[in-house]
Formats: structure tokens, sequence, C-alpha cells
């Protein structure tokens, strides 16, 4: 019998997952539409924007559902806040410091300085990273990790908010492959990042240098990059 409760607690909160995702993507679409009366050179911005506010509001919706608090989720901003956030990204830059040269060790690649690059250009040019990667920690690593945290447990909220995190690139245009090789393993640092800093701050931190560093690798011609693959 106690199996059975368990069981049934394990369907409806990860149908509750699966419904909350479904819903930030609802409005994500909805809002989107605003994307069109706005310049291209602004889209990414906008979509970041665009995608904190559906988080959000998706956030609000289901917490009033629950009749919780944004603190009873750990989603509030305090003193430890932006040093958190920092340490994600020093943490972040570490991963893929790690990664690069990793890559450059084992294969015939080659990284050199962009003598045509201009690094205050570059983090202008590539601030919006920062919106997108806090709408996406806030989608997934917010309400829909601590609601599956407290009723299904860490490893397995861990492993759901991961595929939902990847299944959300596959819709976004992702192939399968992308999507389960690289978001859904970020997915799990993210995660973990979230569960031990107990909010979305250093996740968040971690996500946009990730992110940053990606952007900071460009080919030859390019000048938007700091390095040359």
């Amino acid at each position: 019998m106690e199996d059975t409760v368990q069981r049934n607690i394990r369907a409806k909160y990860i149908f509750k997952s699966v419904l909350f995702c479904v819903v930030f993507g609802g409005l994500l679409v909805i809002f989107s539409i605003a994307k069109g009366f706005i310049p291209n050179e602004f889209e990414r911005l906008a979509y970041g924007i665009i995608g904190t506010l559906a988080a959000f509001l998706a956030t609000v919706l289901f917490l009033k559902f629950d009749k919780q608090k944004f603190s009873d989720i750990g989603l509030i901003f305090e003193r430890k806040t932006i040093i958190k956030f920092f340490v994600g990204v020093v943490i972040g830059v570490v991963i893929m410091g790690l990664l690069a040269i990793s890559v450059i060790n084992f294969t015939r690649l080659k990284i050199h300085i962009n003598p045509h690059s201009n690094f205050l250009h570059f983090l202008l040019i590539t601030f919006p990273l920062l919106p997108l990667a806090f709408m996406e920690e806030l989608a997934f690593r917010a309400y829909l990790l601590q609601i599956l945290k407290d009723k299904i447990g860490i490893r397995s909220s861990l492993i759901i908010t991961s595929v939902l995190f990847a299944l959300y690139h596959v819709v976004n245009g992702w192939t399968i492959s992308s999507s389960f090789y690289g978001p859904a393993v970020w997915g799990l640092i993210y995660g973990l990042a979230a569960m031990y800093s107990k909010g979305i701050a250093m996740p968040t931190g971690i996500h946009y240098a990730a992110n940053l560093t990606t952007s900071s690798l460009g080919e030859k011609n390019t000048t938007a990059s700091i390095w040359r693959v």
C-alpha cells in the first residue's frame, strides 16, 4: 500500500513538472509575438527578457496554486546573491577552460588570440546571454527543481529536470543528440549548483560563463570573438 502511495506521489509531481514546462513554453510563445516589433539586433536580448517574464509568471501561477511563497523555493534576493553569482561565473570559466585544454591536447585544433577583437565590444554584444541564462535557470532550477526534490528525492529531480531541459532545446530546434549530450549534462551541473547553493544565483553564473566562453571562440574571419579556433 505504501509503495503504491509513493508511486502515485511521484507520478503526480512528474506530471506537475511537465505541466509547468508546458505552461512556461506556452507563455513564452505568446509573449514572443512582441519580438516582431523589436529590431533584429535586439532579438536575443528581447527573447531573454520575454522568457524571464514567462518563467516568472509560470512560477507565480504554480506557487499560488500550491499556496507557497517565493521564499519557500529559495527564490529571494539576499546579500550573498551577487557573490554566489560570481562564484558561479568562476566555476563556469574553470570548467570551460579545462574542456578547452582537453580539446587542444587531444585534437589538432589550436586557439589563438583574435587581433581584431575588442573585449568591451565582445561583452556588449554578448550581454543578452545573461538574461537568457537567468531565464532558463528560473524555469528549470527554481520551482521545478524544488518541488521535485522535496517529493521524489534529489537524484530523480536532477535527472528529470535535466531531461526536461534537454527536451526544451529539442523543441527549440536542437537535434536530440546535441540536446542530450549538451544541455542535459550541463543541466545536471546547474542542478547540483542550485542544490548546493540553495538558489539559482550560482547556476545562473555557471550557465552564463559557459555560454560566454563558448561565444568567445570563433572562426578565423570573425571580429566578435576573443579567440580564433
